[in-house]
């Protein structure tokens, strides 16, 4: 495999898993991995929900469906408290269409000889699979590695960090993916303008990247420990996707959260 490029292939494998984990390669992409017909079918449903919630502060607007870990990371029992009903949403918006989320857990579950599912913490399942709508202004430089968001956490003992992004409608041009070959280390939270987030990108001058256009029906997937950032659409419009962590557990599985 080629050193730092963009990996792309017709189903997920061990060995390109294997190669995000190493960092032999920045990107692995399955360009087909739904259908128009089926991409169609989510979409419609999702844009009609009404309870979708909007990040303040972001220009244009950028909305989620689900929770997420990060917003929670010092209220664990509200999380997990929480997370069946989410899951719950998302499959009663759903109901007309097959669930993406499950889709790509059997495609990692086929592909890793451990299997994957969604995380636990005493037998309570975390939720995973955010769909975000809008963005169009980019995505500032970040990392994304449990033993650091989640002290105190089951995926605080992951040994390796995946994420990944299912689109389902994308700008014409712009909002790149757009990763470094530079794994998160502890120094880099000297550079960050907010908690974990917003790294100077004078920082990863030096290093190797790789950018990845979203395309609807792609799926994208890269070891969320390296820097990252997703770039403005040149027009300012939006995207759709659906996306998590998951995170290689000490049993050897892959754990899905968000």
């Amino acid at each position: 495999m080629s050193a730092w490029d963009v990996l792309e292939l017709d189903e997920l494998t061990q060995e390109s898993l294997q190669a995000l984990l190493e960092n032999e390669v920045g990107v692995v992409v399955v360009p087909e991995f739904v259908d128009e017909r089926r991409s169609e079918a989510i979409l419609g449903p999702l844009l009609e929900a009404e309870d979708w919630s909007f990040y303040a502060g972001t220009e244009p607007p950028l909305g989620r469906l689900g929770i997420t870990q990060y917003e929670h990371f010092e209220s664990k029992d509200d999380y997990l408290e929480s997370a069946p009903a989410a899951t719950a949403r998302r499959a009663q918006i759903l109901a007309s269409a097959e669930d993406p989320v499950e889709t790509v857990i059997d495609a990692f579950d086929s592909a890793w000889p451990g299997g994957a599912g969604l995380a636990e913490e005493d037998g309570k399942p975390y939720f995973a699979g955010v769909f975000r709508q809008g963005g169009g202004g980019g995505v500032a430089i970040h990392a994304d590695w449990g033993p650091r968001d989640g002290e105190g956490w089951a995926i605080e003992r992951i040994s390796g960090q995946f994420a990944w992004n299912l689109f389902f409608d994308s700008p014409g041009a712009g909002g790149e993916l757009i990763v470094w070959d530079y794994p998160w280390k502890p120094e880099l939270e000297q550079h960050a303008r907010q908690r974990f987030n917003d790294y100077d990108p004078a920082l990863f001058e030096s290093s190797r990247k790789v950018e990845v256009a979203p395309q609807p029906g792609m799926l994208m997937v890269f070891n969320s420990r390296n820097a990252h950032a997703v770039g403005p659409s040149s027009d300012g419009a939006s995207r759709v996707a659906v996306g998590s962590f998951i995170g290689v557990t000490e049993a050897g599985d892959l754990a899905f959260w968000s």
